[in-house]
């Protein structure tokens, strides 16, 4: 969490020369804690001290730099790309990089009139 706000505030003298600069920050549905807070939630037995916090904290900062950039017409958006095959879980998410992929990209290419501020995945929104 603590790279993303360094590398954030790096680009962001580049980003706000850009016609239609879009931050996209991959998150997870492990950081919701609206989501976790439901005992009936089949995942939230793996929210621990580490990783489902620290998607909660990138979420956070994720609508920190939304609200901060409103008015530059930046859009920062949080995606979740689902239990997505990878070397962090050894390769054994049940979805391929490019599923994975779908909703990041999405976000990447909003036109003006797109969202600022959303955590979602390829169904729609998610709970912060």
């Amino acid at each position: 969490m603590f790279g993303v706000i360094a590398v954030t505030q790096a680009m962001l003298p580049l980003l706000r020369k850009a016609p239609a600069a879009r931050i996209v920050n991959v998150s997870s549905e492990a950081g919701s804690l609206t989501l976790n807070a439901d005992p009936a939630n089949p995942h939230r037995p793996m929210f621990g001290a580490v990783y489902s916090p620290s998607k909660t904290a990138l979420n956070a900062v994720t609508l920190a730099f939304a609200i901060e950039l409103e008015s530059t017409g930046i859009k920062v958006n949080a995606a979740c790309p689902g239990f997505t095959g990878t070397d962090l879980n050894n390769f054994a998410g049940t979805r391929t990089v490019e599923q994975g992929a779908r909703e990041p990209v999405r976000l990447a290419l909003l036109d003006q009139n797109g969202p600022t501020g959303t955590f979602s995945n390829e169904d729609g929104p998610l709970p912060w």
